[in-house]
């Protein structure tokens, strides 16, 4: 699926993250846009799915559940604190030597739920969520 991963919005990578490099899905929650103060490349913001833990979510912004993404397959959440702005170049470039590794798209409800936790959450870094907001609604 690598070969045809599109950089946009609602697009899915699993991306190797945390102490042991598991790899956990991440969605583009906005099309490459450039952002003021971080140079002339576009970016884009990814928000990391996880694994609810001993029944308690980390956050309750956006739960998810098995069948809302072809990868989910347990009780999960949006972890917004590992909110990332990433160099679409970066990402692109991760995917084609396989360490990021492409799955199916959000579909449009998915991603719309996870922009709408990540602008009631209390745990995604305050500038990512200006950036939502400015991107959304200008």
């Amino acid at each position: 699926m690598s070969e045809a991963w599109n950089c946009q919005k609602g697009a899915s990578l699993l991306i190797p993250s945390g102490p042991e490099n598991k790899k956990h899905l991440f969605a583009l929650m906005l099309d490459p846009v450039l952002v003021d103060g971080y140079g002339s490349k576009p970016r884009v913001l990814l928000a990391c799915v996880t694994s609810v833990q001993h029944g308690m979510p980390g956050d309750d912004s956006c739960l998810l559940g098995p069948g809302d993404h072809p990868f989910i397959e347990h009780d999960s959440y949006v972890d917004y604190r590992f909110t990332r702005l990433e160099p679409v170049e970066h990402l692109q470039g991760r995917v084609q030597e396989g360490t990021f590794i492409a799955k199916e798209p959000c579909s449009l409800e998915l991603i719309k739920r996870i922009i709408r936790g990540a602008l009631k959450s209390r745990r995604i870094p305050r500038e990512f969520k200006l950036l939502l907001e400015k991107v959304l609604f200008d």
